[in-house]
C-alpha cells in the first residue's frame, strides 16, 4: 500500500473511475452505497455530492486509508468524527453507515462497533466471515442486530459460502476475479434461492480501471490482488447487475439518509 504521504506522487483517477461506477449502475438501472473516504470529501467535495445527486447513499470508511488496528479507541471515535464531518458537508446528506478501508474486523476487533453503535450509527459492513474467523458465532455470516450497552448497531458482513466447514467469501470484487466464475456465479445463485439474509456484494471503483498504472516493486500477492483479470470486470458486475436488484444499505435497512 502506498502511504499517503506519498500519494501526491501519483495520478488521481478516482474521478473517472467513479463516473464509470456511476454510469454502470445507471445503466442497469441499480442504485449503491459508496463508501467515502474523508480525505477524499475534502479533496474533491463536487464528486462525493454528484453521488447522492444520482440517487447514491455516501457511507463512511473512515478518514484516511487505515486498519483498525492502527488506531486506539480514542483516535478511532476521532476519526469517525472528522470523517463524518468532512463526508456529510460534501455530500448534504446524514452519514448512516460505515466500512473500515483497510483489511476486516477480526473477533478482536468488535470494540469497534461498540463505538460505531456510540456514535449513532445505523450500521457497519467491515466483517468477513473467512476460513473459520467467527467459526464460534455462525450467525455473523448473515446480516445481523448487534447489541453494544445500551446501543445496537446493524452489521452487513460480505457474504460468503461455505465449503468443507470454512467460509469463502464470494460476493466482493477481488473474490470475483480471483475464484472461478463458475464456482462464485453458483454461491450467489444459491444464496438468493435459499438465504433469507439479502447478499452483500460490493467492489471498488478502480476495478474498473484495467489500464491504471502498475506499480511492479509492489509485493506479488498485492499485485495479484490489485490488477489480475481487471479486464473482466465491466462484464461480471453486469451479469450481477442485470440478473439481480440491488439497492443501498440504508434503504435495506428501512432507512433514507437526512438532507443537510
Amino acid at each position: 500500500m502506498i502511504q499517503r504521504g506519498q500519494w501526491h506522487r501519483f495520478e488521481c483517477r478516482l474521478e473517472r473511475n467513479t463516473r464509470a461506477t456511476l454510469d454502470l449502475l445507471d445503466e442497469c438501472g441499480q442504485r449503491a452505497t459508496f463508501f467515502v473516504l474523508g480525505w477524499v470529501a475534502d479533496q474533491m467535495p463536487e464528486l462525493v455530492r454528484s453521488v447522492a445527486e444520482r440517487g447514491h447513499e455516501v457511507a463512511s470508511k473512515g478518514y484516511y486509508h487505515r486498519n483498525i488496528r492502527q488506531m486506539t479507541p480514542g483516535e478511532f471515535r476521532d476519526d469517525l468524527a472528522r470523517s463524518r464531518e468532512s463526508i456529510e458537508a460534501a455530500a448534504g446528506r446524514r452519514v448512516l453507515g460505515y466500512r473500515v478501508a483497510d483489511r476486516w474486523f477480526g473477533p478482536e476487533d468488535l470494540w469497534a462497533l461498540e463505538v460505531l453503535a456510540e456514535e449513532g450509527y445505523l450500521y457497519d459492513s467491515s466483517i468477513a466471515p473467512f476460513l473459520r474467523r467467527f467459526a464460534g458465532d455462525p450467525w455473523r455470516r448473515m446480516v445481523h442486530s448487534h447489541r453494544a450497552g445500551d446501543h445496537t448497531i446493524w452489521e452487513l458482513p460480505i457474504s460468503s459460502a461455505r465449503f468443507l466447514g470454512f467460509d469463502l467469501p464470494i460476493a466482493g470484487g477481488n473474490y470475483l476475479r480471483q475464484l472461478p466464475k463458475a464456482m462464485v456465479r453458483r454461491a450467489v445463485r444459491n444464496w438468493d434461492l435459499h438465504c433469507p439474509a439479502p447478499l452483500v456484494m460490493y467492489f471498488h471503483v478502480w476495478e474498473l480501471d484495467p489500464d491504471q498504472p502498475k506499480i511492479s516493486a509492489a509485493p506479488l500477492l498485492q499485485r495479484v490482488r490489485q490488477y489480475r483479470h481487471l479486464g473482466r470486470m465491466p462484464r461480471l458486475l453486469r451479469e450481477y447487475l442485470t440478473k439481480y436488484r440491488f439497492t443501498t444499505a440504508a434503504e435495506q435497512l428501512g432507512a433514507v439518509p437526512e438532507q443537510l
